[in-house]
C-alpha cells in the first residue's frame, strides 16, 4: 500500500516540472515573438 503513495508522489513532481517548463516555453515563447516583431517593424523603416 505504501507504494502506492510514492507512485503519486512522483507522477505530481513530473507533472509539475513538466508543467513549469511548458509555462516557461510559452512565456519564451512571446518574448521572441514580440522581438521579432520590434526588428521586422525597424528595418521596414529603414528600407523607406
Amino acid at each position: 500500500m505504501e507504494s502506492y503513495g510514492r507512485i503519486f508522489v512522483v507522477v505530481t513532481v513530473l507533472s509539475v516540472i513538466l508543467i513549469g517548463v511548458f509555462v516557461y516555453l510559452f512565456m519564451i515563447d512571446r518574448k521572441v515573438r514580440k522581438l521579432e516583431k520590434e526588428t521586422e517593424g525597424k528595418s521596414t523603416k529603414k528600407e523607406k
